[in-house]
Order: C-alpha cells, then structure tokens, then sequence
C-alpha cells in the first residue's frame, strides 16, 4: 500500500504520522511524508511550476523540514519505508496532485477540530481534500484537550 501522509507543523502532525504508522503495519507499505509550504509567485502573482524544495531549503520553510526529518525518523525506526517531500503550493490541491504523480493508494491528513464559522473562515486543508474526492482519506482528528500530554504510541518512551 502507497500511503502518502500529509503533516504541517501543528500537534496534529505526531497523531497523522502515529496513525499512519498503525495503517502502514497492517501490511507492507511505502509512505511518503510531506508537507506543503506557502506559494511562491512565478508570474502575475500565481505559482505556476511545481516547486519542490530538495538542497537548499530556504529560510521560511527550514522548520517544515526539521519537523519531516523528526517525523520519518519515527516511522523508519518503526521498520517501516518512508520518504519525504518539501513543496510550495496551495495546500489541498498539492496534496492531491502529489497523491496522483505518485500513485497513492491512501492519503492520512490531520483535523484541527474547527468550527464550522472558524471553516468559513479560515479554510479546512482536510475538508478540502475530502471533497476533491480523487483518493481514500483518511483524517486524524482530536479535539484540543486531546492533545494534551499526548505521547504517540510511536515515540513513547
């Protein structure tokens, strides 16, 4: 199973790569890890090439790839096969972009548990996702008080 499994850099990104590491054991997997930083314009104000972020990592997205390298750790050390991938772009479309280009059989994607006026407002990557429909998805949700204290199963210790 090909399970790409989509992180920022919220709390949210230990349960996405816990659950994913519980999916992935149920039988052989390859993940790939990835996250996806803001546009960057290429002409009148509109990214128009994908932009993967390999070598030379700028400044604004060092700490989206810090968090990838901790993350994939965890799921190598589970035994498992994992990549990552840095790309600018707008989030939900990437995600599903990315998820086509590399054959993806599942995408595992994180909820912050918004509202419904806090969703108008402020957008849902995951609801995005969903409902674009292309590929299974599976979405990571708990609620706030959740998060407190949480230890992943995965880097327990």
């Amino acid at each position: 199973m090909k399970i790409l499994a989509a992180v920022d850099r919220s709390p949210f990104a230990d349960l996405v790569v816990d659950m994913t590491r519980r999916v992935a054991a149920s039988e052989p997997s390859t993940i790939l890890l990835m996250s996806v930083g803001p546009r960057e314009p290429d002409v009148l104000g509109k990214q128009l090439t994908r932009k993967v972020i390999e070598d030379v990592v700028p400044e604004d997205l060092q700490d989206r790839r810090e968090e990838l390298d901790r993350l994939v750790a965890v799921l190598r050390a589970a035994g498992l096969t994992a990549d990552t991938l840095l790309i600018r772009g707008e989030p939900a479309a990437t995600i599903q972009r990315e998820a086509k280009r590399w054959g993806a059989d599942l995408i595992v994607i994180g909820s912050h548990g918004r509202s419904m006026l806090q969703r108008k407002i402020l957008g849902s990557v995951s609801e995005a996702t969903m409902r674009r429909g292309q590929f299974p998805a599976l979405i990571v949700f708990a609620p706030a008080a959740t998060l407190k204290g949480y230890k992943p199963s995965a880097t327990a210790g």
